[in-house]
Order: structure tokens, then C-alpha cells, then sequence
């Protein structure tokens, strides 16, 4: 009997479930805002396939305020250099009766020495070629520079890069000394202190980026590491093993991706795209714990009544009396910027008016024949709550929990546009507090500062849209009057 009562049952779920679908599917801006919301679902889900950065741990990828990559077909942006990353391979030039080197990606070699000879220059070059005709702002070089095993000996280093007509511009230096070194050499051009020892006087007025990508622009440059061995006085014997490793020069491109770059050239496109999984995280979650909540003390104050009742209806009265989102803020910053504490701040002032909504419900609801046979065969109030309430208000909860979605998805935007959300994660909200912080409106960076906006609408919408279609299916007189 058992058995056969359960399949009955799930045949009963399956044709609700079955109607309820059609209903869903013919209304047309319901079945809009589902086709939307999958698409953001899907965005969330494969991120990590859709952005090859990762925003959590975000890295320069191109210049700041780089604009998007589909700019370049405008005329005025053709021409606008990309990101290039140059891995060389290096070969000897000068020097080399005195080394024994290990060319390729990395060099390590062996220096010695004998005779009267007073100073010795070995060099290692390398070519790539710059084909866009508007100069980069800025590039950056990156190596392990290790010296080891001295003996008799004073050296010291430097990186020249070289532009097509043959003006050769040195990019860093390493003074002679006769100690081991082991330098992480991260250098870039508009480096102020970098330029001060390479000898500029006046550092800020110098763009060594447009002084070098000059006269011509296109063509073929090199990078030469230049190692100068001054052995000591009276030597016999000089030693000396020397590594340059890990070498990459950088040159952050003017455009890059669909979305270019905020303001420290982190990727925007990615950014927005892991920003959908913590903004619906956020929504769903808010609406889920907030939608409980309601719809617990909906029931059991319309149910039990008498002081309960008074009592929790007083509580709603005195939060709904508070202002929201200065609470928020306050308790933000008593308890911390973290993700789950902003879930559950915004489900504490997210089920007041569902409750009173399900109250009134429960109270007509209460005084049918069902409930009262229910009582009078001594089923125990948690019983008819759980087996004859909470059944006939669940089409209510549902159309409040998907249009309390937005609400949750807006709360949170809010407090990281005031940068009260969590600075460890990605969200639409700490977007727009970033864009307006440092620079987007000032330098027309509108791919920075809309996208984020229009997401925002766009998944707000698709559950309004939801809701609505809900709301008009388990509401007949709603439908009737549409």
C-alpha cells in the first residue's frame, strides 16, 4: 500500500511539475528571463574555461586602461601594439675566447682568465621584431642574475636594448663589485629610481619607452646583456660563473581581450565573468536563508497565534522600522568584509514582508475543513504545520524567493560599491568600486566602469522576469486580470 501510495504520489508531483512547465514555457518573458539566467549560470560554471586569468590572483596582462582588442578595426586604433611577451634565446657575441657558455633559453657560463689581459667584455644578444607603429608606454624586464665562485676578480652588468637604426639605450646596471650576487631583477621604464641610476637627471620627464620605439618604430630590435670582468692586479688565474635566468621582457599592449583593462592591467573580461558566480551565490543564498525565515514565522505566527504572534510581529514591526543599509554597513564593519557574513546580513532583512504575507495566508488558511479534521483526529500542531500548511503556501514562497534574488544581488553590490564586500573575491559591486576609484570616469574607460552595471540589470532582470511568470501561474486572478 505504501509502495503503491509513493507512485501515485510521484505521478501526482510529475503531471504538477509537467503543467506547471507548459504554463512556464508559454509565458514569454518568463521563459526570457529563464534563457538569460542560464546564460549567466553558464558563465559562472565555466569561467575558468571562458578567461584563461585568474581575477582572485590578478597579473598585468597588457597597459592600464587598455582598451578592448575589437577596437582595432576603427581606423584610429588599427595600429595599436599588443601585449608581447619575449622568452629570447640567446647568443654569445662578445667574449667568447674567454667563456664557456650553455646557450639557449637561459645562460650559464664559466669565465677564466690568465695572462696580462685588463678587462674583458662578454655580451649575449638577442632580436624580436616590433611591427605596430604607435609606441608602447612602457615595458618591463624580468631575470635571475647569479654570480658564483669568484676568484681574482671584479665585474659588473648591464642591459642595453637596441632599436632599429642601432641606437643602443641602456635599461639597468649592475655597478663592479667583486661579491656573489644573486639579484631577482624586476625593471621597468618608468621605474623612477631606474632611470636615476642609469643616469637621467630628471626621471619624470623621461618616457624611455617612446624614446626608444622611435625612428623608426617597426623593425627589428635587440636585447644585449652586457658582462664586464676586470681582473686584480698581479693575477695569475681569474674565475668567475655566471647565470642569467628566467629572462622575459614585456611590452604591455594599448588594446587586449573583449573587455580590455582596468587601471593595473588586470584583465576586465575575467573579472566579469568570475563576478557572476559570487553575485548569484550571494542572491541565491540571501533568498534562500531569507525565504525560510519568512516563511517559519509566517506559519507559526498565523498558526499559534495570541502572544507568539504578538511577539513576532512586533520584532518584523521594529526591523522593517530600521534603516537597511546603514545597518548593513555597521555590521559589516563590527564583523568583518567576508562573503558569508554579507549572505547572511542580507537574509536577516530579507523575509520581514514575506512573513507578514504568509501570516495572512495562514490565518484564512487555518479555519478550512481540512486543517480542522486535521485537528480533530489529534494531529499535533508541528504536524499540520509541516503536512497542511506549509504545502499551500509554497507557490507563494517560491515567486518570493526568486524575486528576493535581486534584492540580494543589489545589497551586495552596494556595499562593495562602498567597499564594505569581501576585497578577497570578485564581484560586480567591488568592480564598479575600483572603476570609480581609481580612474575609469576620468580616463573614458567605459569598458571598466558599464559592464558590470549592465550585468547587474541583466540577471536582476532575468529573475523579475521569472517572478513574474510564477507569480501569474500559481495566481489565477492575477493571470485572469493580465
Amino acid at each position: 500500500m505504501a509502495t503503491l501510495f509513493s507512485k501515485e504520489r510521484r505521478t501526482i508531483y510529475s503531471r504538477k511539475i509537467k503543467g506547471f512547465w507548459e504554463e512556464f514555457s508559454h509565458n514569454k518573458i518568463g521563459f526570457f528571463g529563464l534563457v538569460l539566467l542560464l546564460m549567466f549560470i553558464v558563465m559562472a560554471v565555466f569561467a575558468p574555461w571562458l578567461t584563461p586569468y585568474d581575477p582572485i590572483t590578478p597579473s598585468r596582462v597588457a597597459d592600464g586602461f587598455a582598451q578592448p582588442g575589437w577596437m582595432t578595426i576603427l581606423p584610429q586604433y588599427s595600429d595599436y601594439p599588443r601585449t608581447m611577451e619575449i622568452f629570447p634565446l640567446w647568443e654569445i657575441g662578445n667574449g667568447s675566447d674567454f667563456v664557456e657558455i650553455y646557450p639557449g633559453k637561459d645562460v650559464e657560463c664559466s669565465f677564466y682568465m690568465t695572462g696580462e689581459t685588463k678587462m674583458v667584455d662578454i655580451s649575449f644578444t638577442t632580436s624580436f621584431n616590433y611591427s605596430y607603429s604607435v609606441p608602447p608606454n612602457r615595458f618591463a624586464v624580468t631575470f635571475d642574475w647569479v654570480a658564483k665562485n669568484l676568484t681574482d676578480v671584479r665585474y659588473s652588468s648591464k642591459l642595453f636594448l637596441v632599436n632599429p637604426n642601432g641606437t643602443s639605450t641602456r635599461i639597468w646596471k649592475e655597478p663592479y663589485t667583486d661579491l656573489p650576487r644573486s639579484l631577482s631583477v624586476i625593471a621597468e621604464s618608468t621605474d623612477y629610481w631606474l632611470l636615476k641610476s642609469i643616469g637621467y637627471s630628471d626621471p619624470k620627464a623621461i618616457n624611455l619607452a617612446n624614446l626608444i620605439f622611435s625612428n623608426p618604430i617597426i623593425g627589428e630590435y635587440s636585447l644585449v646583456f652586457q658582462v664586464s670582468f676586470r681582473p686584480e692586479e698581479d693575477t695569475r688565474m681569474a674565475r668567475a660563473e655566471i647565470s642569467l635566468l628566467d629572462f622575459k621582457f614585456f611590452i604591455p599592449g594599448l588594446v587586449h581581450g573583449i573587455l580590455g583593462t582596468d587601471f593595473a592591467g588586470s584583465d576586465v573580461f575575467s573579472q566579469l565573468i568570475y563576478g557572476t558566480r559570487v553575485s548569484l551565490i550571494i542572491g541565491l543564498m540571501a533568498a534562500a536563508i531569507g525565504t525560510s525565515i519568512g516563511v517559519l514565522v509566517g506559519i507559526v505566527a498565523g498558526y499559534v497565534g495570541g502572544a507568539v504572534d504578538e511577539t513576532l510581529m512586533r520584532i518584523v514591526d521594529i526591523l522593517l522600522c530600521l534603516p537597511g543599509l546603514p545597518l548593513l554597513l555597521t555590521l559589516v564593519k563590527l564583523f568583518g568584509k567576508n562573503v558569508f557574513y554579507v549572505i547572511i546580513f542580507i537574509a536577516l532583512f530579507g523575509w520581514l514582508g514575506l512573513a507578514r504575507t504568509i501570516r495572512s495566508q495562514i490565518l484564512s488558511i487555518r479555519e478550512a475543513a481540512f486543517v480542522e479534521c486535521a485537528v480533530a483526529s489529534g494531529a499535533s500542531r508541528p504536524y499540520i504545520m509541516r503536512k497542511h500548511l506549509l504545502p499551500n503556501i509554497i507557490p507563494i514562497a517560491l515567486a518570493s524567493l526568486v524575486l528576493s534574488v535581486p534584492g540580494g544581488i543589489l545589497a551586495e553590490a552596494s556595499l562593495s560599491f562602498l567597499g564594505f564586500g569581501d576585497p578577497r573575491v570578485p564581484t560586480w559591486g567591488k568592480m564598479l568600486n575600483y572603476a570609480f576609484g581609481h580612474g575609469a570616469f576620468e580616463n573614458f574607460a567605459w569598458w571598466w566602469a558599464i559592464p558590470p552595471g549592465i550585468a547587474i540589470t541583466l540577471v536582476c532582470l532575468a529573475f523579475v522576469f521569472m517572478g513574474f511568470a510564477i507569480d501569474e501561474i500559481v495566481n489565477p486572478r492575477l493571470r485572469r486580470r493580465r
